[in-house]
């Protein structure tokens, strides 16, 4: 039987510290556009893809150091930064397969196109919902770790 550890947050919640800021919500979104770009190259070229979540830890955290941002905001912008790669691979493993399959002969028609965007906007609000469903299970289950967000979050301790 494993023995709990009592979690010790790095930031106490006593803190009146800048968190959710429109400037790490842009630098962010910049990030997520750039990484996703590179991830659908990337997935495209390669038939795979690589975590975003370090890259945007590390670009985030030097440009809120730069304007003395908080911790809390280097989370934000590397939250939001790292979802372009989730995004672009969603994409990119799906859409091609239609083609692949040969249910789509023409790629390029305004049809497939508007087809294409209600599939990735139905796979997100699909995604949300299991997340969502499955959070409690996933966050509060000391069982369960989260080598990728253990990383970041060391990255920005560091």
């Amino acid at each position: 039987m494993s023995e709990q550890r009592k979690f010790v947050p790095f930031v106490s919640p006593e803190t009146n510290m800048a968190e959710f800021t429109l400037r790490a919500v842009i630098i962010g979104l910049v990030m997520s556009v750039i990484l996703g770009a590179a991830n659908a190259y990337l997935g495209l070229k390669a038939g795979m893809t690589i975590a975003a979540t370090y890259p945007a830890a590390v670009i985030g955290m030097a440009i809120l150091k730069i304007v003395r941002g908080s911790i809390l905001e280097e989370n934000i912008a590397r939250t939001v930064g790292s979802i372009g790669e989730s995004v672009a691979a969603g994409a990119i493993f799906t859409l091609p397969a239609f083609f692949v399959a040969g249910l789509w002969k023409d790629f390029f028609t305004p049809g497939h196109y508007i087809t294409s965007s209600m599939i990735l906007v139905a796979g997100g609000v699909l995604g949300i919902m299991f997340v969502a469903l499955l959070r409690k299970v996933m966050v509060e289950d000391a069982e369960l770790p989260f080598p990728e967000s253990v990383a970041a979050a060391e990255i920005h301790q560091a």
